[in-house]
Formats: structure tokens, C-alpha cells, sequence
């Protein structure tokens, strides 16, 4: 995981050597960047496990207690912004350094998580379905440069594919006029290192004209 900053690897590491983790991976920016799928940096720390089928579908209670003493003995301070069953979100402090971690039951994996130095890690398969899907939810230019990567890494018509069987009740035409919307996203708040935002909007734009061409 040498890609992430040293606080990062750390906190990752003392994460995912709790018993309480096991079944969880890790997600989100820093799953891209210890892949080498991306260069940009990244303050957050996810980690995900796939929900239960049935009625309840678990929840991140044990880890997040586990962590939370975990964290207190290594000098880490904790603050806890939300908490409920299935979601929990620290930010932590310590010295000068500030990291943002996520616990989450999330959608149940399309391909096994990919260990790294020990860590298991999200495959790209399941990152550029879950990045389809923040773009659906938000406005983020991280996420738009971040698909990005992952539809040269996986392919485009991949990327689609998988986010909807994630979500089944999405709609092409809902993801089409997602990327569309990345023309509201002023250029400056594009990651430092990662493409650049003319070029950025301009293969969005043009993938949401194909998407909608094809249905």
C-alpha cells in the first residue's frame, strides 16, 4: 500500500487486523489508488462488507466499536459525525494529521476483493459499479475522474452493465443524464494529478450523447 500516505496505511492496516473486519474490504479512493488505478490524493479511508440477503442485512456495529478502542490506544482521537446499524463515519485526529474513515453494509460484491499487502481490496469491477452510482447520487468531480480511469481500465459498456446489475431499478437514461451533469462542476474542483477537466467533461458529455443514442 506503499501509494497511500503513511497516516493512511497505518490506519488501514490497524483496521483490518481486527477479527471484527473480517469480510470487509476496502473501497472508495484509496481501493483505486493502492490498485494503481488512479494517482490523485485522498484524505478517506472506506470499508465496506456485503449485506446479508433477507430482512436484515447486518450491520457495522462490532467493527466500529472494536476500531474505536483500537484507534484510542494508538493515540488516535475519534469523533463520531454518524452512526446507525448499517453506516458509521470518524473522523479522526492525531498530531497534524486528519483522516476521514467509513464503515458501511453496502450492496452484496460482483467479484471477489483483491488482497493487497494483506488487505483485501474492492476489484475494479465493483468500484466502477459503485462510482456509477455516486454519480447518479451527487455532484463530485472526483468521481467523474475516477470513472473515468476505471472505464479505460474495465471498459465503458462494463462499467454500465455492472451498476445496473448492483441497482437493478436503474435506468440508463437516469446515468446518461448524470454525466451530463458534470458540466456544473467548476474547474477547480478537480483532483490535483488527475485528468484534466476539459477533457474530463468532454468524454463524459460524449458518453451520455452514446448512452442515449443506444436507447
Amino acid at each position: 500500500m506503499s501509494d497511500l500516505l503513511l497516516v493512511q496505511r497505518d490506519l488501514a492496516r490497524l483496521l483490518f487486523s481486527l477479527p471484527e473486519a473480517s469480510g470487509y474490504a476496502l473501497a472508495g479512493g484509496a481501493a483505486l489508488v493502492v490498485q494503481q488505478i488512479v494517482d490523485h490524493d485522498t484524505r478517506d479511508l472506506h470499508a465496506f462488507i456485503a449485506a446479508i440477503p433477507g430482512p436484515t442485512p447486518g450491520t457495522v456495529d462490532l467493527l466500529a466499536d472494536a476500531f474505536t478502542e483500537a484507534a484510542q490506544r494508538a493515540g488516535w482521537t475519534l469523533q463520531t459525525i454518524r452512526r446507525h446499524p448499517t453506516f458509521c463515519r470518524f473522523i479522526l485526529d492525531r498530531d497534524d494529521d486528519t483522516v476521514e474513515l467509513d464503515l458501511a453494509v453496502d450492496s452484496p460484491l460482483l467479484e471477489p476483493p483483491t488482497a493487497i499487502d494483506g488487505i483485501p481490496v474492492l476489484a475494479p469491477l465493483d468500484l466502477a459499479a459503485r462510482k456509477v452510482l455516486a454519480i447518479v447520487d451527487r455532484l463530485e468531480a472526483r468521481d467523474y475522474t475516477d470513472l473515468h480511469a476505471l472505464a479505460h481500465l474495465v471498459g465503458q459498456q462494463t462499467c454500465i452493465d455492472s451498476a445496473c446489475t448492483m441497482d437493478a431499478g436503474l435506468s440508463v437514461s437516469a446515468i446518461a443524464e448524470a454525466f451530463e451533469r458534470i458540466d456544473r462542476i467548476a474547474d477547480d474542483r478537480y483532483p490535483e494529478r488527475a485528468t484534466d477537466a476539459a477533457t474530463t467533461r468532454s468524454y463524459f458529455t460524449t458518453w451520455a450523447h452514446e448512452l442515449l443514442d443506444d436507447h
